[in-house]
């Protein structure tokens, strides 16, 4: 799940749902799929489960991140 957009190019990914703990997700996400992301944690309380993606790139580009990412994460 992915909230609305406040005016930026960074999006908010609500992967709770997947049921992984975070830093298996940070694994999964960073080491396996090669994606850099920034991790809800790292933004307070409540931020488990959460990863923040930077819009700002060539559409082929975000669309080649998430594929990966939705491989490793399946």
């Amino acid at each position: 799940r992915v909230f609305p957009l406040e005016g930026t190019y960074l999006a908010w990914m609500d992967l709770r749902g997947l049921g992984f703990p975070d830093e298996e997700l940070k694994q999964r996400i960073l080491r396996r799929a090669g994606v850099w992301l920034d991790d809800g944690p790292m933004f307070g309380t409540g931020g488990e489960g959460f990863q923040r993606i930077n819009l700002a790139c060539p559409r082929v580009t975000l669309q080649e991140a998430l594929e990966r990412m939705a491989a490793v994460l399946a």
